[in-house]
């Protein structure tokens, strides 16, 4: 009876559990832009400031705080997407909460402008920094006063400029690293890009629009009859949209000057945008009828034939939403034309991809998406009503309407993720485009792909993600770049686990981003920096192996028997240990450095599941980076690594240390010897042994040895035991390297012939082609003699 009651009382409380999402009206697909005006929405309601009636109020509001701070947080939501509030601990609790004005004035200053674009880091990356855009940024901080006066300007100013200048602004408070990144030190801070301009001028919304517009590189021409000439006899131009601006005198030519730069901007690529002072040019305005006002013509050519369409006011974006209103949409495909899309590009029947625009009955028209064909000359562009297409719709789960998706060639396709402004779609389209081997997964399709890996199918990266996710959709582009630089039958595919939340649990996905590799079936995490150059390594190292993966059969053979003259280093990790997935990849990368050295192997064995060959190894942290030098057998010595650097080029520089080293050491005399030698070329490393880089160095110069093995000999000097022979070689810095080659003198200088660059590659190509040239001359020689 207990037993039941404590289940019932168990139940109770899961079922009572308020949904976060729900107390804040907000999806769990929400953004964070969306999750933070949710609450603010929320927060001026029932705050209990505003609710003294209410002996509830402040218990109410503390429920939404703490849902605000849960979700507004990436590693807490993930958590409580994964595993509800069950899977919280008491850090966030919403007990402390500001006053009513403080969410009334301070928070959230530009989420309600629809013109003004709030940046995250991740958005940044993308948009501003990785875009040809013209963008102008507030950096701000909610708790400063100007940033408050500039407020209301500001707005304006993203209002004059709507679609001209991507106005943006950046909470400091909340995107701290993204600011002090951009050498933000006080606020508000206005910057310009591309080109990091700080601005410094007057903060009035006169000087910013103006400073603005010079940021502007597409400019409208001054129509001449020369122009309409050549447009007539089918010159370059003549057959594209132009829109003709009609000035009646120079002070309206000049009053008009913005509107114009407007204008170009807004219309890139859509029209050329042309205007004529009447004044100067009266035919033309005779021709027209008209001394003022806008006209727009579909082609060009017909500015004389025929009357253009009258535009209505002189405001930029009015004219342009007239403009764009006579473009055409993107072509409507029914359920014939779709399926008949579809089938061509799985069977690649068609070779350019299908950008589709799928909307619901109540998405507004943006007449901005007509942009979209000026834009994307090379990808075809389609639209579907999924008030009669639902199950098209369904298939695909569109989550929210309107979404744009990118069909590919062989079957694959994406969801944009991103803002619905026409640049941003058709960067993504682009990008998507240039991915042949990417993809959206499905659970239906993703059983099957794991199905057919264990067979002789293709090998899956997969990457699983939630789109409100800042890491999640910095590695997106990433992830796209590193499957144009894998071959097949590599394949590249990502699944939204805000939507597909029971696949994500059963296959153990915890947190976002999770990349896995799967090989035969077997599942290889990443762990890495998020840049296609890693995400490669990782590929590469996992289908080929560089580091020797140990159990404990195989640790008995290849440590435990571990003959003399082999060196042998191993990693001793454990599968959950932070640190060491930290560490893999460089672990990774200093391995495939070693690939070419005799008598080296890399390994590793994981603690979690071999815990008794590491208690009988004495591991007792992790990781722990053992090294079994060729003096000793088997485990009978062992070096641990004690470096503050757990990187490559600390774990090779190490290992080297315990190597035999081919490289000869001198002192003064053999020095002497090398500058009267008339048969051997000689390459010396000049090096202190209290110096880091030279410490550094030494692998590479061992490195060197080998690679020019046979044709040149390879000798140090220790410049702090022997500085007389380094003072009269001219070494001044360390590590310095010098060539010497041979001589017909009795003796050579002792300055020898210095190397620019202490890089492996760049010392051994020089050296060979010195040699070669040298090679050369006494073969001249011999023949003239």
């Amino acid at each position: 009876m207990l037993l039941r009651i404590l289940f019932f009382g168990l139940l109770c409380s899961v079922v009572l559990a308020e949904d976060f999402y729900e107390l804040l009206g907000a999806t769990k697909s929400a953004s964070q832009k969306e999750i933070r005006k949710a609450f603010k929405e929320k927060a001026l309601i029932h705050h209990p400031d505003k609710n003294t009636d209410d002996p509830n109020a402040h218990e109410k509001f503390v429920k939404i705080s703490r849902a605000y701070e849960v979700l507004k947080d990436e590693e807490l939501r993930k958590k409580y997407d994964l595993h509800g509030e069950a899977g919280l601990d008491d850090s966030s609790s919403g007990h402390q909460y500001h006053s009513w004005s403080y969410y009334h004035d301070n928070f959230g200053i530009y989420d309600d402008d629809p013109e003004i674009i709030t940046l995250n880091t991740a958005d940044f990356e993308l948009s501003v920094t990785g875009s040809s855009d013209v963008w102008f940024i507030n950096f701000y901080h909610p708790m400063c006063s100007h940033c408050h006066t500039l407020a209301p300007v500001w707005r304006r100013v993203a209002r004059e400029l709507a679609g001209v200048v991507r106005i943006g602004a950046v909470n400091c408070d909340d995107d701290y690293q993204l600011c002090s990144s951009q050498g933000i030190r006080s606020y508000p801070t206005l910057i310009s890009y591309p080109g990091r301009h700080r601005y410094t001028q007057e903060k009035t919304h006169e000087v910013l629009v103006n400073y603005a517009l010079h940021q502007v590189s597409s400019r409208p021409f001054r129509l001449t009859p020369t122009h309409l000439k050549q447009w007539e006899e089918g010159g370059q131009g003549g057959d594209k949209p132009c829109l003709l601006l009609l000035h009646s005198d120079s002070y309206q030519s000049e009053e008009l000057w913005a509107t114009r730069i407007k204008l170009g901007a807004i219309l890139d690529g859509l029209a050329a945008v042309a205007y004529v002072e009447c004044h100067r040019n009266p035919t033309i305005c005779l021709t027209l009828d008209s001394d003022s006002g806008v006209q727009y013509f579909t082609e060009a050519k017909q500015i004389k034939s025929k009357p253009g369409t009258e535009m209505e006011g002189w405001e930029a974006q009015e004219i342009a939403t007239q403009v764009m209103k006579l473009l055409p949409e993107m072509q409507l495909l029914d359920e014939e034309a779709y399926q008949n899309i579809r089938q061509l590009l799985d069977s690649e029947r068609i070779r350019t991809s299908w950008l589709v625009q799928f909307r619901g009955q109540s998405d507004d028209d943006n007449f901005e998406i007509r942009k979209l064909p000026a834009l994307l000359h090379s990808i075809n562009l389609g639209r579907v009503e999924c008030s009669t297409m639902q199950r098209q719709c369904d298939d695909l789960y569109i989550a929210k309407t309107p979404s744009f998706v990118l069909f590919k060639p062989g079957g694959g396709y994406e969801v944009h993720l991103g803002r619905l402004q026409a640049q941003d779609i058709a960067v993504f389209a682009r990008e998507a485009t240039s991915a042949p081997h990417f993809r959206i997964l499905t659970p239906q399709e993703f059983p099957r792909v794991l199905a057919e890996n264990s067979g002789q199918g293709s090998t899956w990266f997969v990457d699983f993600y939630a789109p409100w996710c800042p890491p999640c959709i910095k590695l997106l582009p990433e992830f796209r770049k590193a499957s144009r630089l894998v071959d097949p039958p590599v394949n590249f595919g990502s699944i939204d686990c805000t939507l597909h939340q029971d696949l994500c649990s059963r296959f153990n996905i915890r947190q976002y981003p999770t990349t896995v590799l799967y090989n035969q079936s077997v599942p290889h995490e990443y762990m890495g920096f998020h840049t296609a150059t890693e995400i490669v390594d990782f590929v590469k190292d996992t289908l080929n192996p560089v580091v020797v993966t140990l159990d404990s059969a195989s640790f008995h053979q290849i440590v435990a028997k571990k003959p003399y003259g082999e060196t042998l280093v191993v990693d001793y990790f454990a599968n959950w240990c932070g640190p060491c997935r930290e560490m893999a990849p460089e672990y990774r990368r200093f391995a495939r450095t070693m690939t070419s050295v005799k008598g080296v192997k890399v390994a590793s064995l994981d603690c979690a599941v071999h815990s008794e060959v590491c208690r009988q190894q004495g591991i007792n942290s992790y990781p722990s980076v053992m090294l079994y030098p060729a003096g000793g057998h088997g485990t009978e010595k062992k070096i641990k690594f004690n470096g503050w650097s757990r990187d490559a080029a600390s774990f090779r520089q190490w290992t080297y240390s315990f190597l035999p080293s081919q490289v000869a050491e001198l002192d003064a005399d053999s020095f002497s010897r090398i500058l009267t030698a008339h048969d051997e070329s000689w390459l010396v490393d000049f090096y202190a042994p209290w110096c880091g880089h030279c410490q550094v160095f030494a692998p590479d110069f061992e490195d060197v040895t080998l690679d020019l093995e046979g044709t040149v000999k390879t000798a140090k000097l220790n410049c702090e035991r022997h500085r007389g022979a380094c003072q009269r070689a001219g070494v001044r810095a360390y590590p310095t390297v010098l060539f010497y080659r041979p001589t017909n003198y009795p003796r050579q200088p002792s300055e020898g012939t210095s190397l620019p660059e202490l890089d492996r590659h760049d010392i051994v190509e020089r050296v060979k082609n010195w040699l070669g040239v040298r090679h050369k001359e006494n073969i001249r020689l011999r023949d003239e003699f």
